[in-house]
């Protein structure tokens, strides 16, 4: 298999590069939302909803918590 194509793993990017803060909110309160209207109709997309949701949340606070100005750096 020639690998001269795949850049699986070659590139990593900011998360902040990325993703706009704002835009992974928005997604965060639709899918939470989206979950909740359809609890009592499809409960395993509920909970497919929720848990895309709970890994939304963590990058939200991820980001959150990156762009705060406090510095713990030891020199």
């Amino acid at each position: 298999m020639n690998t001269h194509f795949c850049k699986v793993g070659k590139i990593k990017f900011s998360l902040n590069e990325v993703v706009n803060l704002k835009e992974v909110e928005n997604n965060y309160l639709r899918f939470t939302e989206e979950a909740y209207n359809l609890i009592q109709t499809d409960a395993s997309l509920s909970d497919f909803l929720y848990h895309e949701a709970s890994k939304l949340r963590k990058i939200i606070l991820n980001l959150k918590n990156s762009n705060s100005n406090d510095v713990d750096v030891a020199f």
